[in-house]
């Protein structure tokens, strides 16, 4: 009855493991070949995640604007609300949150914003349509991490079960992406 109180509760996530090579959705690997992602859901700033600490996301107000690092241990990071489906190779058809502050899942996002970003003025209300085609190895000092390959394939209606999800607040208009602003991912 209050399984959340003793740990019995289930998180709801969409992650990268650059070292597994894989999506996972709420802790199951999985091959996703697409996902939806909304695009006025995303939020930029820095987070922290340590073993056995709840995380400690620090949002910009406006998404792609610069804010005050909070500490040395605090990375770029990124959160946007996502749609995945058994149909593309998810465990289960839903909504889930993509937050991530590691350098892959960055750069994956990184290499798609722009367009997503162009794309959501000319298609007010709709999902970005995410095809996800692997992945490529990146090197970074002495790691080598995988990145995964994601293009704008279009847009679609946002999913009828997401009307039934309580809406985010709208986010203040994000300012034109800029060679600058792609630093804060």
């Amino acid at each position: 009855m209050l399984e959340f109180l003793t740990g019995g509760g289930t998180a709801e996530y969409l992650t990268w493991g650059s070292q597994d090579d894989s999506f996972k959705v709420d802790g199951s690997a999985c091959a996703l070949s697409k996902i939806l992602i909304d695009p006025n859901s995303i939020r930029t700033g820095f987070g922290k995640i340590e073993k056995g600490v709840a995380p400690d996301w620090v949002w910009a107000e406006i998404p792609g604007s610069k804010i005050q690092q909070p500490s040395p241990d605090h990375k770029p990071a990124f959160s946007v609300m996502t749609y995945v489906t058994a149909k593309y190779g998810a465990p289960i058809d839903g909504q889930r949150e993509w937050q991530s502050n590691s350098r892959a899942a960055r750069e994956a996002i990184k290499a798609i914003w722009e367009a997503v970003h162009k794309g959501a003025a000319e298609n007010p209300g709709k999902w970005a349509v995410i095809a996800i085609n692997g992945s490529s190895p990146m090197q970074v000092g002495p790691a080598r991490i995988n990145v995964p390959s994601m293009t704008l394939e279009g847009w679609a209606n946002a999913p009828a079960s997401v009307d039934a999800v309580p809406a985010m607040p709208p986010l203040p208009v994000a300012p034109e992406p800029t060679a600058a602003s792609a630093d804060i991912f």
